[in-house]
């Protein structure tokens, strides 16, 4: 409990203290001359740390009912006070002007001392009668200006009159009252079908009205008061609101800030910056905030032949492509340094013992085992027949010798494998659409560069994270656009990445393949061609979740009734429920688009690849035409041991 006093009431404090008092308490001396625009420190942390231990109860005794009401507004305004707390001060009429209106529209447990004197003569002598009406106001407040008390009860000899709750609960029940709800529509909170429903909310309907509608026609119908639904002035265009010059909000905030309204339904964030504006009640939903980006128009269907593999793959088959293949040219050279060059050199002494070989039957013999070495005799010949056995073709004949045999038969085995893989994975290409170039995390949007903005110039205070890079690189592309409709006909020309929830992403993209379904059938009527813009995708990965809430009014005495109806709302399933109706109409159309979407067939377009591996061939082809004339001319021409008319001299020589 907190004691506020005056000097004058400083002596029944400190009576009570003497022994009825027995809760722990704060005490407050406030002076004559004392300002609380603002107050001292000492109140001011006295104030905080009493509402930071749980304190819900205020006794303000000061007799100056304009200081009473420049603590009132400041400590409201700072949120200093427990404002579901009771309090108990000094009826004073300079409490009820109407500047002072919202605050007992936010202050509703408090009780008025008034204190009413009496002078009776009886047998001469003249007795003093004093006795204290207890007086509360009514919530919410009626009319505009005038402000009045409700009598309680009367406190009188020690006693009171009735001794009934002097604090009921005037929340639980608001006996069909009047309570302003501003609205901005914003999927999936509010949509524009509820606008026919302002009127009568009661009504039944099979349409979506959003999740907030529908969670706050509960709410009426829970605490019986009747909810006045607006849309405050050109709400479209100021949304949430931003801060002007001089201090005051426009939209959804200008609202709250001038107390025009007790709800606020427009997907608020459960965010700092919110609730000093305004108060929050419990989340009852996260969103995932994203952007809606371009796919690219980039088509890789000229990779086509090395799109089955990737580049460690292919790293790794072209070094054991060139690994054998120098295996089988140390091969070819061991056999005929170490081998066949010792049997010719031992072949002059078995002359001695077979005289009827003669050595050119000898020369024969050898010629025919090198011959046996043919495919691999040279090391351009060891990577063109390793090559094609990559390939499955099989070589013109099968060496003789025995450990290359071998050594050919495990390699078949490998690029048996090898080729299976690769076939499969490219039938598999060829049988599906052509892969969609998408951005799909943080980092792969700011390697974009695209442009980012929003409609809010709060959601640019999520990328000015110090401790995150890539949304800092991102935040600096970050504009603020007004016109939904144009941000989302920029991205569609790859030009943009819109920020929002995933759900009015969602929304924005069925509304553009709806757009552009009608375009292209009225294309087909008309014999025109359409340039088709970019298909619109949203990224994968969530920037932040963000809890949404409903707004109230800032210190707002509805709040503990209205979060436990929330939370029994989200417990009960129904959040989940209207938000499946409301996004219907966006998967309705995206199940459509994608059963118009682009169909598996085998097409030129996706056989480019093809055509590609020609050109390159053809061009490399040329080059070594090219290569090997100059070659001829300049080298092998002018060597002295060239003679046109005796070419088999002169390769029996290079080949020595």
């Amino acid at each position: 409990m907190v004691y506020m006093f005056d000097s004058y009431y400083q002596n029944l404090i400190h009576r009570n203290e003497n022994g009825n008092l027995t809760l722990t308490y704060y005490s407050v001396f406030v002076r004559e001359n004392e300002e609380f625009s603002p107050p001292q420190l000492t109140i001011q942390d006295i104030l905080r740390n009493s509402k930071n231990s749980g304190c819900n109860g205020y006794v303000i005794l000061i007799t100056n009912g304009l200081q009473t009401m420049d603590l009132l507004q400041y400590a409201e305004r700072e949120r200093l006070l427990n404002i579901q707390g009771f309090f108990l001060m000094i009826h004073d009429s300079r409490l009820f002007y109407s500047n002072m209106k919202y605050l007992w529209n936010r202050i509703i447990n408090v009780i008025f001392i008034r204190r009413h004197s009496l002078i009776r003569s009886q047998s001469g002598k003249n007795i003093n009668y004093d006795w204290f009406n207890l007086e509360t106001i009514q919530y919410p407040i009626p009319g505009q200006y005038f402000l009045r008390t409700y009598y309680v009860d009367t406190w009188y000899k020690g006693r009171f009159r009735y001794g009934k709750n002097h604090f009921a609960n005037k929340v639980l029940d608001l006996s069909k009252k009047k309570l302003r709800v501003a609205i901005f529509e914003h999927i999936p909170a509010v949509t524009t079908n509820s606008r026919i429903f302002y009127k009568n909310y009661e009504k039944h309907n099979n349409k979506s009205v959003g999740i907030e509608f529908e969670i706050m026609k509960i709410i009426a119908n829970k605490m019986n008061f009747k909810p006045i639904f607006f849309r405050p002035e050109n709400i479209e265009i100021t949304k949430w609101g931003t801060s002007n010059n001089n201090g005051s909000y426009d939209g959804l905030f200008g609202e709250a800030v001038e107390a025009k309204a007790t709800f606020f339904l427009g997907d608020l964030h459960y965010t700092l910056r919110h609730y000093e504006i305004l108060d929050l009640s419990s989340p009852y939903n996260t969103e995932c905030l994203t952007f809606l980006t371009p796919e690219s128009f980039t088509d890789n269907s000229w990779k086509l032949l090395i799109n089955p593999f990737t580049l460690y793959t292919w790293t790794t088959i072209i070094f054991i492509l060139l690994l054998v293949a120098s295996i089988f040219r140390g091969f070819t050279i061991f056999y005929q340094k170490q081998i066949l060059s010792h049997e010719k050199s031992n072949e002059p002494s078995s002359l001695k013992i077979i005289s009827m070989i003669k050595v050119q039957e000898i020369n024969e013999i050898y010629t025919k085992k090198i011959y046996g070495l043919s495919p691999f005799t040279g090391m351009q010949n060891c990577l063109l027949y390793t090559y094609s056995m990559l390939l499955q073709v099989s070589l013109p004949r099968l060496p003789e010798v025995w450990a290359l045999r071998v050594f050919i038969g495990w390699w078949w085995l490998y690029t048996i494998l090898i080729t299976v893989t690769y076939r499969a994975s490219l039938t598999a290409t060829l049988a599906n659409p052509i892969a969609r170039i998408t951005i799909n995390t943080i980092a792969d949007l700011a390697k974009s560069s695209l442009p980012v903005g929003g409609w809010d110039e709060n959601y640019k205070d999520v990328f000015s994270s110090e401790s995150d890079a890539l949304l800092n690189k991102i935040g600096k592309n970050f504009e603020l656009v007004n016109d939904e409709d144009e941000a989302i006909s920029r991205v569609a020309k790859g030009a943009f990445a819109y920020y929002d929830n995933i759900y009015v992403l969602k929304e924005a993209r069925a509304k553009r393949q709806l757009l552009e379904s009608m375009q292209k059938n009225e294309a087909l009527k008309n014999n025109k061609n359409l340039i088709a813009d970019r298909d619109l995708h949203i990224m994968e990965e969530c920037i932040i979740h963000m809890p949404i809430s409903i707004g109230m009014i800032k210190n707002s005495p509805l709040k503990p009734q209205v979060d436990r109806i929330i939370n029994r709302i989200v417990e009960s399933g129904l959040v989940n429920k209207w938000l499946s109706d409301v996004m219907e109409w966006s998967q309705i159309i995206e199940i459509k688009s994608e059963s118009n979407g682009p169909k598996a067939l085998i097409d030129i377009r996706k056989l480019y690849g093809i055509f590609v591996a020609l050109i390159i061939g053809y061009f490399l082809s040329f080059i070594t035409m090219i290569a090997e004339n100059l070659y001829w001319r300049f080298v092998t021409a002018k060597d002295p041991k060239y003679d046109k008319y005796r070419m088999d001299i002169f390769y029996s020589y290079k080949m020595k």
